[in-house]
């Protein structure tokens, strides 16, 4: 008869049976970390991952669970991600502390799964911590001015023409349906290549699919949340030093050199003799390299690796959340005609002063920026937020200790009925006096000084985008087109649940 002992000795038996004893203790002393602190939260165990498989068992449950907690928990509430504790804050007078006004002390959004997009995007702003990030942040932030901006809409209205002559090809050979992501992620791609690179990666003119958008999709066709290894790192934080240096990314080698090679042949033409040949963009960002040295002493510029991360990071963040921020808001004003119509009219008026968009006239469109600011209510770019407490603090008497992550769930508050009225519908006129929306509640570009740092680029691309449309086309849905709120799920970012988004452009008369 078969005995375990045919396989092992019995004291190499009592070995793993001991190990496995104190393994089970270990995380069960780990796991009276948020009971101790009196925060409540679901039981964590082995199978659930701590209590990650309540968030992650579906793509589209990451985006629910945080109001469905809320109402179970209250506010505040814990979850553990592997044997890491959280804590989830929704109260709007905490965060405030935490994003702005203790600001100091929660400086960077997180300090784990940051070093793992390969060792350029490893560079990039919204994956560096620290000192590090104040001085790249301070760095960068001048080419996002006000008048930067200005200088960029000549090319960035250029795009957007060529984007509505696509439309105008669409609409003759196929009856006006098109694909969403196809029009409008060729355009913003178009447009952050052109406007702050100086480049024409031809997203839009090629009849086929060009490289660049198809090394785009490619990117952000990672399915990082299936990947076993997403799992491994939230299970041992400490390996991540050791893929690090293994150079490893979620992302694929190939896209992630093409958008690197890119970048540095655009740094490279930054000294040609001829300054038009260059973007003030990127010029700024090659006139900020120092060498590694120097960042142990100065407050500002850029290594070489840094300016190649964030050339990339600058790219990939202008092609995905600003495309799917359009295709939501398309979405929407299919759905809703009366908003469109009157959206279009005060387009018109706007447009007919002297036939022209500029960018004071484009800030100018008070109805265009509630209609966005709806749309980003319903569908923000980020679901969730994120804090890291250095130091122990207590807030509006609340204790949080050192070295914890804070996890803010934007998309939850931005639909909580608390806070909106049938947080479900698009209704743009409730964005109509701003004064009175709560900055913390509504925040799809983040808050406080690490929020979104190119939202005013991507918001002029999205009123020049939709400006354009409104002028030539009616938008309307399609057979194929879900009724509102669509489904949407996260995998490298967050998108809509369905493949391919159908809408109709029908020309004006």
């Amino acid at each position: 008869m078969w005995s375990p002992l045919d396989i092992l000795s019995l004291e190499t038996w009592i070995l793993i049976a001991t190990l496995l004893c104190l393994a089970r203790f270990y995380l069960h002393r780990k796991w009276q970390f948020l009971k101790k602190l009196n925060i409540p939260h679901y039981p964590p165990s082995i199978l659930k991952i701590g209590t990650m498989r309540y968030n992650f068992a579906k793509p589209s449950e990451f985006f629910t669970t945080d109001l469905e907690m809320k109402k179970k928990f209250g506010m505040i509430y814990g979850q553990y991600m592997g044997w890491s504790p959280r804590i989830v804050i929704s109260d709007p007078d905490i965060l405030k502390q935490i994003m702005i006004k203790e600001f100091n002390n929660f400086y960077d959004r997180q300090k784990t799964l940051q070093k793992v997009n390969g060792k350029a995007l490893n560079n990039g702003l919204t994956n560096i911590t620290g000192d590090t990030w104040r001085r790249v942040r301070h760095t960068i932030s001048p080419m996002f001015s006000t008048s930067k901006l200005r200088s960029m809409i000549g090319v960035i209205d250029k795009c957007a023409d060529e984007m509505v002559e696509n439309l105008k090809s669409i609409a003759k050979e196929n009856d006006g349906v098109f694909d969403t992501k196809g029009v409008f992620g060729k355009y913003t791609l178009s447009a952050i290549c052109s406007a702050a690179f100086g480049v024409d990666v031809n997203a839009q003119k090629d009849e086929k699919e060009s490289k660049a958008i198809r090394m785009a999709k490619k990117l952000f066709q990672a399915k990082i949340l299936s990947n076993p290894m997403f799992y491994i790192l939230i299970i041992c934080p400490w390996l991540e030093k050791i893929v690090e240096k293994l150079d490893f990314t979620f992302f694929p080698r190939d896209a992630l050199k093409y958008f690197e090679n890119l970048t540095n042949s655009v740094l490279k033409i930054s000294s040609s003799p001829d300054p038009k040949q260059v973007s003030t963009v990127l010029q700024l960002l090659a006139e900020s390299q120092i060498s590694e040295e120097e960042t142990k002493s100065k407050t500002k510029g850029l290594t070489h690796m840094e300016i190649t991360g964030n050339g990339v990071l600058m790219i990939l963040a202008g092609y995905e959340t600003t495309s799917s921020a359009i295709i939501f808001l398309a979405f929407n004003l299919a759905w809703h005609k009366d908003v469109q119509e009157k959206l279009r009219e005060e387009i018109k008026e706007i447009v007919n002063e002297d036939n022209s968009l500029d960018y004071e006239k484009l800030n100018g469109l008070k109805y265009l920026t509630q209609c966005i600011n709806e749309s980003l209510r319903l569908y923000p770019p980020a679901p969730r937020n994120g804090r890291y407490c250095e130091k122990e603090i207590t807030i509006n008497g609340i204790t949080i200790p050192g070295k914890i992550h804070i996890d803010i769930p934007a998309y939850g508050m931005a639909r909580d009925p608390e806070y909106w009225d049938e947080p479900e519908k698009y209704i743009p006129e409730r964005m109509e006096d701003m004064t009175k929306i709560d900055p913390i509640i509504f925040q799809p570009f983040g808050a406080g000084p690490r929020n979104c740092i190119g939202l005013r680029l991507a918001l002029m691309k999205i009123r020049l985008a939709i400006c354009k449309v409104l002028l030539n086309f009616e938008l309307d849905v399609c057979p194929d087109t879900p009724e509102p709120p669509i489904e949407i799920i996260l995998e490298a970012t967050m998108r809509p649940k369905v493949d391919v988004l159908h809408l109709k452009a029908i020309p004006l008369k």
